[in-house]
């Protein structure tokens, strides 16, 4: 006995009630039926994180070779950074080329260590860059 499963071919609606307290996204699908699925804030959240993980898990193993898995980078089409309400922490946003934002919140003192990191990785790319042009 096979099961035949209907494909969701297109989500003409999304949206967050007024008071926030769940998300509801609309579904048609390849059979011609219709789901809504509903979540609170905080489990859309969760849900949404699985998902970008499970995609990014495959992009690395589809990039990987000789079974080595190595960092496949998701590219950011803008970035961004700012202190956060208090200064008790830093804000790094970014927005991937797909258009879905990303930010994370670290402390100041990780702030300054990637600084420095991102000094250092600019300097030896630019270097790299400039060697292969010769």
């Amino acid at each position: 006995m096979t099961n035949i499963f209907a494909v969701v071919t297109e989500m003409p609606g999304a949206s967050v009630t007024p008071d926030g307290s769940f998300a509801e996204m609309i579904f048609l699908n390849s059979d011609g039926s219709s789901q809504t699925l509903r979540f609170n804030p905080e489990l859309m959240m969760v849900f949404l994180g699985k998902v970008f993980e499970l995609f990014q898990n495959q992009r690395i193993q589809k990039g990987s070779t000789l079974d080595h898995i190595a960092v496949q980078p998701l590219r950011a089409a803008t970035t961004f950074a700012e202190c956060a309400a208090g200064g008790d922490a830093v804000i790094l946003g970014f927005r991937l080329q797909n258009g879905i934002p990303v930010s994370f919140a670290i402390s100041t003192l990780e702030a300054k260590e990637l600084h420095r990191q991102l000094d250092e990785a600019s300097n030896k790319a630019k270097m790299e860059f400039e060697m292969s042009r010769h």
